[in-house]
């Protein structure tokens, strides 16, 4: 029978058993939160110490630096020379302690940069007394999850959205996933949670409809493929991830900008970021809602996007192997290589008429 939630206040043991259920797992081992940035503060709270540090793997979001700032724990951004990819060497040498909290979001959500398990166990091996918390914000995109490391490692905790898949930009409702006495931890502290209705009812269809998750990830597979071809042949140059989103390298961040919000279509600036000099992101959207996109920058001066110069820098480190999606993204560009232009540092041709999907 299918359960219905309320449309005000949820009660946490009917979440909590229907996400177990798509989980398979046990209900001891998930928290469901309403409000991102809380349950931050509080995880943040909970797990550290006055000597703690919050080690960040790469760029954050603005809203974990608000937790951090609400819980009182310095938080520490550690960057590698290339922001697309996540180096764990980096993150353990800037731990100071053991009770250290380490965070990382998987992929990137500024730069799409990814872990793999095993590095995600190293780190969460490099603070035995602290944490590793990871937010698996795009799970649906990328498919790798630190949650089989929970049975080893007690401190690792693992945030998931659940509406992220639909790009719903108020996506700040979840639950956590981690081992039963983490999570035991972590429940004395962060307590109730309030959904709106509309929120309510969108949680209940996500969790009981897992086609419309695959086929919205696979419809925004296929048009990142689509976007990345026709900005190619503009002279634009786009990376790929395994998120909802196009990263896109321009002359001019603030003209570009100015241009497309004249056609009413938003792009985010991401010049402010370290290391991320003349990048804008997209987030993608419906097939109309991106040949608006196309048609637009079709009509700019190319002045504003067209670079004299590639970045060369790797878009995952050396020893990381890739998500099933992103292997095949790129194997999918490089097979067109004779053919075309450039997407990501590698010439590319009609991406567009394949569709890739998490096989």
């Amino acid at each position: 029978m299918k359960a219905h939630l309320p449309t005000d206040i949820t009660p946490q043991d009917q979440l909590t058993a229907m996400i177990a259920r798509k989980q398979v797992t046990a209900r001891s081992t998930i928290l469901p939160f309403a409000d991102n940035v809380d349950l931050l503060s509080n995880l943040f709270s909970v797990l550290g110490c006055p000597a703690s540090r919050l080690v960040a793997a790469g760029h954050v979001t603005p809203e974990v630096a608000q937790a951090a700032d609400r819980a009182r724990i310095d938080l520490a951004e550690q960057l590698t020379p290339s922001p697309f990819a996540g180096d764990p060497k980096v993150v353990k040498q800037a731990v100071s302690t053991p009770r250290d909290i380490v965070y990382l979001a998987n992929p990137n959500r500024i730069t799409g940069a990814s872990y793999s398990l095993s590095e995600m166990e190293s780190m969460a091996s490099a603070v035995p007394e602290g944490a590793l918390v990871v937010d698996e914000h795009y799970f649906d995109y990328f498919g790798v999850t630190a949650f089989p490391i929970t049975d080893m490692h007690s401190n690792v905790f693992c945030l998931r959205s659940f509406t992220a898949a639909f790009s719903i930009n108020s996506a700040d409702s979840g639950f956590v996933l981690g081992s039963s006495s983490g999570i035991e931890k972590i429940a004395q502290v962060h307590r109730g949670y309030v959904f709106s209705r509309t929120l309510g009812r969108t949680v209940e269809a996500v969790l009981a409809n897992d086609e419309a998750v695959a086929l919205r990830v696979r419809e925004v597979h296929k048009e990142s493929l689509r976007i990345a071809e026709a900005l190619d042949a503009c002279g634009l140059q786009c990376r790929l991830s395994p998120t909802d989103f196009v990263l896109m390298r321009v002359a001019d961040p603030r003209e570009f900008g100015n241009a497309l919000a004249r056609d009413k279509i938003e792009i985010e600036n991401l010049d402010g970021y370290p290391k991320m000099k003349n990048y804008v992101r997209y987030r993608i959207e419906s097939p109309l809602n991106n040949d608006r996109l196309i048609r637009s920058i079709e009509r700019m001066n190319p002045k504003h996007y067209q670079m004299k110069t590639r970045d060369g820098r790797m878009a995952r480190s050396h020893h990381a192997p890739e998500s099933t999606v992103l292997s095949a993204l790129r194997e999918q560009l490089s097979s067109r290589r004779k053919r075309g232009g450039m997407v990501d540092g590698q010439p590319t041709n009609r991406l567009a008429e394949e569709l890739v999907t998490d096989s």
